[in-house]
């Protein structure tokens, strides 16, 4: 009878334990934050086939400005978008481009890779009406600092409608 009024107590105070635990155990997001010329940009690592560096670039025509050409990567090709532009600033001028993990075969060009962040506790916020906010899912505080989460399907339906519309 001891075993067994034991056996219960222990179980007792390993519950709440257990509880506690599965609490405290969240989501943990890693973001890829990247700079294009002064602004502070992330974007989720998994949507991030790879980054490349010097590759060329071969022109397209009759595409938006925006559309720097094509690079090929492992035999297949990817739309070169030049991230500034598209948001209707100053072009870019690196040689710097992050592979999107998505159908959409696009690689936007960049200035530098700032660093990876993994958090649960990264504060999501929506973007308020904004100019750019098309392009933009939300906007992310890392380490005090504000970055708009680029959104890759607007990103890729932008540039699908106005390639269509030339």
């Amino acid at each position: 009878m001891d075993e067994i009024l034991y056996s219960e107590i222990m179980n007792s105070h390993e519950e709440p334990e257990k509880k506690q635990e599965q609490a405290e155990v969240k989501e943990l997001k890693t973001w890829l934050v990247f700079k294009v010329q002064d602004g502070i940009y992330a974007i989720e690592s998994c949507k991030v086939r790879e980054v490349l560096r010097n590759n060329e670039v071969f022109p397209m025509p009759f595409t938006p400005p925006y559309v720097k050409g094509v690079l090929n990567f492992y035999g297949k090709p990817y739309a070169v978008i030049d991230f500034m532009m598209i948001q209707n600033m100053q072009k870019t001028n690196t040689r710097l481009f992050l592979v999107l993990n998505d159908s959409s075969h696009i690689a936007l060009q960049i200035d530098d890779i700032i660093d990876f962040y993994t958090s649960e506790n990264v504060e999501e916020q929506i973007i308020a009406d904004k100019g750019d906010a098309d392009l933009f899912s939300e906007t992310i505080t890392i380490n005090k600092m504000i970055a708009p989460v680029v959104d890759i399907k607007s990103v890729a339906d932008k540039v699908k409608e106005e390639i269509e519309n030339e």
